[in-house]
């Protein structure tokens, strides 16, 4: 018999299925950022207490990753764009802001992570979780 997972587990492999759309668009030259409080939404609308953390990735597909292939095809997501996730005010469902050909300076490096500020412009280590946007082998660090 399994013990059930932890919240802060399942927050984490959350976050590890975001990183991976995260890398998908990093192949499409598009940066993305999400606050804490998208990632307990998603693992709120997501988790299933039956089957666990599978359900996690097919729901990430079926929202995340069709809202932001709709964006791309609309052309509101482009090159150089930063997709930053959180949730609407009223916590009911997630919104996409898009920064568009942001300046951003460079680390040359093997790691492929950012650390981008949430929509309040706070960079408090609590309210964003960093994710990728690979460039050629760098890294992009936002101030």
């Amino acid at each position: 018999m399994f013990d059930p997972m932890s919240h802060e587990h399942l927050r984490k492999i959350v976050q590890l299925q975001m990183k991976s759309v995260a890398n998908r668009l990093a192949e499409k030259g598009v940066s993305m950022s999400v606050t804490n409080d998208a990632l307990d939404y998603v693992l709120a609308a997501s988790y299933d207490s039956v089957y666990g953390a599978r359900p996690i990735r097919r729901w990430l597909e079926r929202k995340v990753v069709t809202d932001m292939s709709m964006m791309i095809v609309r052309e509101e997501i482009n090159d150089d764009s930063i997709v930053c996730v959180d949730v609407n005010e009223d916590k009911t469902d997630l919104v996409y802001r898009v920064e568009k050909h942001v300046e951003v300076k460079t680390e040359q490096t093997s790691e492929v992570v950012s650390h981008s500020r949430n929509k309040r412009g706070s960079n408090n280590e609590g309210n964003i979780v960093t994710l990728t946007k690979r460039i050629k082998n760098e890294v992009i660090v936002l101030d």
